[in-house]
């Protein structure tokens, strides 16, 4: 009996269940598929597509978790954003920053520029770290949100960074004053300028907040006409220093958001000059000069820019140093695109006289002048009077440039051009029949400041039945109201030909005018006054009240007349709904024409005689006043006398205002037609008139922008 064994082996020798082997059904089997490497999914610099490189072992991390490139560049990143945290904290926790009271106790400017350049140190480990972990963030970190504990360090950081740029400009402006101890440290809020551009100043937090936006640098960088040039590639060979890069990739950026101020070829683009058109080329050649003299300026006037600049020998040296950071780049956008006049004028005049063919003690002793940034700026403001090519004012702001005046012929040069038609009307003096009165004057000398209709419907212009009851049986109780329009203004206070003539106009005609002058060299509130007697002038309204039977038309009114605001009431008015124009200024309110003004001058308030008529007709009688005055007009008003007289005064002018024009330009004068003027510029088609008002600067920059 075969043994067990040996029925077992049998048994597994028998035939397969189902048939023979070739009986057997076949069994096609697919080949195995061969499974992909795993890729890196570190993004490339645009931060959109994944390396897909594969991974790749690592001396000291068998684990692969990036391509070789990424994580060398990983390593580098890490450990550099690290060894700067670790900075931060140890400063941080040792409280090292000085406080307020330290530094005010500073009496080297040496010594507190040096712990300025430790506290930047301190900023730009703490920038160093931010950049690491954004870096890291947006390139590095693919799996989700951030953690907590990643979110509550950046917030940190970013209330530290805050705290060293408010430190460092502590420290600045104490080593500007100890620096300079003459030079008094400006208020640097711009100069008020329109609606449109009043804004505050933002705070440091706002600052910071921005300037960490990256595109931020590239809205500054096409403002001035100039593309963010990307990063350098690298060689991808995994030792690049990502931080490194990106900060040096900001630099050029900076760099190009100021090459208008560094090279005129870049300035030029902005203006689409043409090949040989000379003439406008040195204009903007001129143009050039005064915004680097503006840019010198504001550096000079900003202790944290004026110290940086120190030993630098140019705007480009200034800009690539490791003193200038984003913060200062925003810090001078900020001025330079809301300007402060009086930095402009002054500005303007050291371009004028500091042309490179001429010699900058043209303006004042070199002893007043220092150097900066291979250029020289003066270290207190102009006081000489200003030339016909220092005006060119914007719109709407007339108020905002009187301080910017001298004297009373920089005043009247200011409102030569807008009287030219070169500049839009303010808004008391929309309609175009004031409107060429109002030019007519301000070419003639005569500065109108405010004008005032006070006009009323014409069926309330007469008497009016009132439901008072009358003491005459039969009668109603009528009332009457008179106001009369006036203008505001002022001439020259010094004894002058001119000014004589014209009071003199004004006093013949008491028909026309009621008038009302002040001088401010006299004393307490002494006032002249002229028409409706020696020294009795109608009021602007005045009000009765008599009895007459009912009639459909309105009877002639008579009785005694209740004054309700006096003619001297305009200037020294107080009551509540309404105040004097000089009761106004001796409270220093600001926003009126004169608030800025430094120079005296003769107020004086002019009425209409006849009452309730349209202001335009009293501006034009004072404007034929004045052409009288002024020895181009003769006898009483009329349409073709007032065009001929008027047209020889914006001749004249026009030759000696404009006159500095180069030769490719043609202005021809704006001639009065019936009652409107026709003005017009011909010559070069792309005409770049180098404006040299703040508020131009600003809306140039702001429409490059958008």
């Amino acid at each position: 009996m075969p043994a067990p064994g040996n029925k077992s082996k049998g048994k597994g020798k028998g035939k397969s269940k189902g048939g023979t082997d070739n009986d057997a059904p076949t069994v096609t089997q697919s080949k195995p598929r061969a499974i992909p490497p795993i890729q890196c999914l570190t993004l490339e610099k645009d931060e959109l597509t994944p390396c897909g490189q594969p991974l790749a072992a690592v001396e000291g991390h068998p684990k692969p978790e990036r391509c070789k490139v990424h994580h060398g560049q990983y390593h580098i990143l890490y450990k550099k954003y690290k060894d700067a945290s670790k900075l931060v904290d140890e400063i941080r926790q040792a409280a090292a920053l000085p406080k307020k009271e330290e530094i005010s106790r500073y009496t080297d400017w040496h010594a507190a520029l040096e712990k300025a350049r430790w506290v930047r140190q301190y900023l730009e480990a703490i920038r160093v770290e931010m950049i690491g972990r954004d870096i890291h963030q947006r390139r590095f970190f693919l799996q989700g949100e951030l953690d907590d504990v990643h979110k509550r360090r950046l917030m940190l950081l970013q209330a530290e960074w805050v705290k060293a740029v408010d430190v460092i400009d502590e420290l600045q402006a104490r080593a500007f004053k100890l620096c300079l101890p003459k030079r008094p440290l400006h208020d640097i809020q711009p100069t008020c300028v329109p609606h449109q551009l009043e804004r505050p100043m933002r705070s440091t937090e706002g600052v910071v907040e921005t300037v960490h936006v990256p595109i931020r640098l590239s809205d500054f960088s096409s403002t001035a006409g100039e593309k963010l040039p990307y990063p350098p590639r690298t060689s991808h060979t995994g030792n690049e220093d990502l931080i490194d890069i990106s900060m040096r990739a900001w630099k050029e950026g900076m760099l190009a958001a100021l090459k208008p101020f560094t090279n005129f070829e870049s300035f030029t683009s902005l203006h689409h000059l043409k090949a040989g058109d000379e003439s406008t080329r040195a204009m903007l050649e001129k143009k050039f000069f005064i915004y680097q003299q503006y840019a010198r300026r504001i550096i000079f006037n900003q202790p944290t820019l004026f110290m940086n600049s120190l030993e630098r020998v140019s705007f480009k040296d200034l800009i690539l140093s490791d003193s200038f950071s984003t913060e200062d780049l925003f810090k001078f956008f900020k001025l330079f695109m809301m300007p402060r006049l009086e930095w402009f004028k002054d500005a303007v005049l050291d371009a004028l006289a500091m042309s490179p063919h001429d010699a900058a003690a043209n303006v004042r002793s070199i002893g007043n002048r220092l150097p900066l940034l291979g250029g020289w700026v003066f270290d207190r403001a102009h006081a000489v009077t200003m030339s016909n090519e220092a005006w060119w004012p914007p719109a709407n702001v007339e108020r905002y440039f009187v301080r910017l005046c001298n004297s009373f012929d920089d005043l009247i040069g200011f409102l030569s051009f807008g009287a030219l038609g070169l500049v839009p009307p303010p808004r008391f003096c929309q309609s175009t029949n004031s409107l060429v009165s109002r030019n007519h004057l301000s070419l003639s000398g005569v500065v109108i400041a405010d004008m005032m209709p006070l006009t009323r419907p014409s069926q309330l212009c007469g008497p009016i039945p009132t439901i008072h009851k009358a003491k005459t049986r039969g009668c109603v109780v009528w009332a009457e109201i008179e106001t009369r329009a006036y203008m505001f203004g002022a001439v020259r206070n010094e004894p002058d030909v001119f000014v004589d003539a014209f009071l003199r106009e004004l006093r013949a005609r008491p028909d026309l005018f009621q008038v009302v002058t002040r001088s401010e060299t006299d004393p307490g509130r002494q006032v002249e006054i002229f028409g409706d007697g020696p020294s009795k002038a109608l009021p602007a309204i005045r009000s009765r009240a008599f009895e007459a039977p009912p009639s459909y038309f309105p009877p002639s009114g008579f009785g005694k007349w209740t004054v309700i605001r006096s003619a001297v009431d305009i200037l020294y008015g107080n009551q509540k709904e309404i105040q004097g124009y000089l009761t106004a200024l001796s409270q220093h309110q600001q926003g009126w024409f004169f608030s800025s003004k430094k120079f005296p001058v003769k107020y004086f308030v002019i009425l209409d005689t006849v009452p309730n008529r349209d202001h335009s007709i009293l501006a034009r009688n004072v404007a034929w006043a004045a052409l009288c005055a002024g020895g181009y007009g003769k006898g009483k008003y009329g349409t073709l006398k007032y065009a001929i007289a008027s047209n020889k005064l914006v001749q004249k002018c026009t030759n000696e205002r404009l006159g500095w024009l180069p030769k490719g330009y043609k202005w021809k004068a704006p001639k009065m037609q019936g009652r409107a003027f026709s003005t017009y510029l011909s010559g070069c088609t792309s005409v770049c008139l180098w404006a040299l008002g703040a508020l131009i600067l600003a809306f140039w920059l702001s429409s490059h922008r958008k």
